[in-house]
């Protein structure tokens, strides 16, 4: 812990000291102390949530909540319990009320998170167990108890105060065992085994001779608001509500015991009570109708959550189902990354910020542990051009695409929520890649086959270049134009005499900055035996074909064509009376 958090504990350690004294040394100001002491607590709690920032926030306002209702309990308790040794309706109000609080607080920290994977087992156990102690209180301990100071009603209001209070411990243990090691979730249970043993002390004294101040109920009581405010203070509570951070076990998810055994517990509290009807008068009901509202809150939250992961999984496969049927149908890599791109917004969040990249062009440059899965690692460990642009997230998943990858930027609760789901569409992606790939192959070679039956036929000579300006195909009659058979992966302009290829280079770099429509010019070639050739030729910029992808040049000899032509020419001028007058000029000067 920092300099400064060590000192908002001190601090926090030293007031709870002097408030405790108060509550032990003056107990005329115990209601005073009382109020403080809640404050206090509460007032810790929500310093941890402002100071540390947990990313599920709301079960910490339910406990700073559930820790202010107490308080206001235990405030006017100390006001009235002067004038009457009976707890007011009120105080009972507002105990009461802190149990909705607590059970909203432990919904929320049993959620899926880095220290709980799932709750189902532990919502089912303590069905189980509440039905249990239901049991034991209304068949063994109930008719054998004899107080003097209190009615069958009044033990059993205190039996359903200590049947919650051992479902919130029974709880937190099973976060500390889940967390052993978070200082917070150790706190929690301190206070929860407080709560208990304050709540056992205050039953035993309202059956002798009354609850007296500065007794063992309220340093147990005090405990329970010193520990549970501490533990909002420590950092480790953020851990509590954080994400998972490790894959969770999708292939064995928890499914608990089973709903038999959760509607059987459920069933057991009504049970009870028609059976107390039918034989008597009902000396069970409040601790029957905390059973009953405790195992109905635990399956409605179990069945909650069985709701919410199916509508998930649903909405989930009919992405996946639209992004395959689109995949099926693309022909080229960039309509699989929009497809792709597509179906990740679907699947992530609404109103999530989140960037997503498809990439290829630094496959070489990963390592191949990252190419193997997808995984979820810190923007830090992607390579720099990409620490860069999705630097404003602090953690990326990674998916491999077959010739390609995934990148996901997004909050790491969100990214955990998808990587199944992405895990299965970058599956559909890499196989439409492979086929388009295979595809595009198999139709080049096509193509390849079919440019050559009809090159070999024709006099032009056909050439294609591919991006880096190598010759990849060149038809037969290249021979009879130049001379020479080209080398493999020569270049254009290594096949030409060095005194040519300045003109080479010229026409090249128009046809390579100019459009489709293609580029026209005329070269003078030298061959291997020094005679020289007069050739049209024609650049075409076929790179974006998908069954060329590369540059196409047509070569014709033009040598007899433009030797003809100058023939033609000097004829038809030797036959204009120009020229005839020229003639006869120079035999006159003769």
């Amino acid at each position: 812990m920092g300099r400064r958090q060590v000192l908002i504990a001190a601090a926090y350690g030293a007031l709870m000291a002097v408030l405790a004294c108060t509550l032990f040394v003056a107990p005329e100001l115990d209601s005073v102390a009382w109020a403080g002491i809640g404050l206090c607590a509460a007032g810790a709690v929500v310093l941890g949530v402002r100071r540390h920032r947990p990313q599920r926030p709301g079960p910490w306002w339910a406990l700073a909540a559930a820790l202010v209702a107490m308080m206001s309990g235990d405030f006017l308790y100390g006001l009235i319990v002067g004038a009457t040794t009976d707890p007011p309706p009120l105080v009972d109000l507002c105990y009461l009320a802190m149990f909705p609080f607590v059970a909203a607080a432990l919904i929320g920290l049993t959620r899926a998170s880095s220290t709980l994977a799932g709750r189902a087992g532990l919502l089912d156990l303590l069905a189980l167990a509440s039905a249990t102690l239901l049991a034991g209180w209304v068949f063994i301990v109930g008719p054998r108890l004899s107080a003097d100071g209190m009615t069958g009603t009044e033990w059993s209001i205190q039996a359903a105060y200590t049947l919650g209070d051992v479902v919130v411990l029974v709880v937190t243990v099973r976060l500390t065992r889940a967390a052993p090691r978070n200082p917070s979730a150790i706190l929690l249970t301190a206070g929860a085994a407080g709560m208990l043993i304050g709540d056992v002390a205050y039953g035993l004294a309202q059956s002798r001779d009354g609850l007296a101040p500065g007794g063992p109920a309220d340093a147990a009581y005090l405990v329970l608001y010193a520990c549970w405010g501490a533990a909002a203070l420590l950092p480790s509570m953020a851990r509590l509500t954080a994400p998972p951070t490790a894959p969770t076990t999708a292939d064995t998810p928890d499914r608990g015991l089973g709903m038999p055994w959760l509607l059987g517990a459920v069933a057991f509290a009504p049970l009870v009570l028609l059976a107390q009807a039918l034989t008597g008068s009902v000396q069970d009901g409040p601790m029957i109708a905390a059973v009953a509202g405790i195992t109905l809150a635990l399956l409605v939250t179990r069945l909650n959550d069985a709701v919410r992961h199916h509508a998930e999984g649903l909405r989930r496969e009919r992405t996946l189902r639209h992004a395959g049927t689109v995949l099926v149908s693309v022909t080229d890599a960039g309509a699989v990354a929009v497809a792709v791109r597509t179906a990740v917004r679907e699947l992530l969040p609404a109103d999530t910020p989140h960037i997503i990249v498809v990439d290829s062009s630094l496959t070489d440059l990963l390592p191949l542990n990252e190419l193997s899965a997808p995984r979820i690692v810190p923007v830090g460990a992607t390579p720099p051009l990409w620490q860069e642009r999705l630097g404003e997230f602090g953690d990326v998943l990674i998916c491999p695409l077959d010739a390609a990858v995934l990148y996901i930027a997004a909050e790491r609760r969100d990214l955990r929520t998808v990587q199944d789901a992405v895990t299965v569409l970058a599956g559909q992606a890499a196989l439409a890649l492979a086929r388009i790939a295979l595809t595009e192959a198999a139709s080049r070679r096509d193509s390849d086959d079919y440019l050559r039956a009809v090159a070999e036929h024709t006099n032009d000579v056909v050439i294609v270049l591919d991006d880096d300006e190598r010759i990849r195909y060149t038809s037969p009659s290249v021979t009879e134009l130049l001379g020479i058979w080209p080398t493999p992966f020569a270049t254009l302009r290594e096949i030409v005499a060095p005194d040519d290829r300045q003109q080479v280079d010229t026409t090249l770099g128009v046809a390579l900055a100019g459009g489709r429509d293609g580029t026209r010019d005329t070269w003078s070639l030298r061959r291997p035996d020094g005679t020289r050739v007069l050739v049209e030729v024609r650049f075409r910029d076929l790179r974006d074909d998908r069954l060329v992808r590369g540059l196409v040049l047509t070569m014709r000899d033009v040598t007899e064509q433009r030797r003809h032509e100058l023939e033609v020419l000097r004829r038809h001028w030797e036959a204009t009376p120009g020229a005839a007058n020229r003639d006869n000029s120079s035999r006159k000067y003769q």
